[in-house]
């Protein structure tokens, strides 16, 4: 059985008074998640801008592993 499907079972058990305290937690935990996705796209944006570390993190990679635009040997 999945957690999903465990969690249902889990639910249906509860009693009525007791499902809007369910529903505002999943609220609060769907916002949470939502915060965190946005926090995490703003630190990828910033650190894509910061174009010297960008600048720095490509002469790694080209020693590293070779620069993409040159030919085959």
């Amino acid at each position: 059985m999945t957690q999903q499907a465990e969690l249902i079972k889990e639910i249906d058990k509860l009693p009525s008074k007791y499902i809007s305290k369910v529903l505002n937690y999943v609220e609060y935990l769907r916002q949470r998640a939502q915060e965190k996705n946005t926090d995490d796209i703003d630190a990828y944006k910033a650190m894509a801008a910061d174009t010297e570390r960008e600048r720095e993190a490509g002469e790694w990679c080209n020693a590293y592993f070779g620069s993409a635009h040159s030919k085959p040997v």
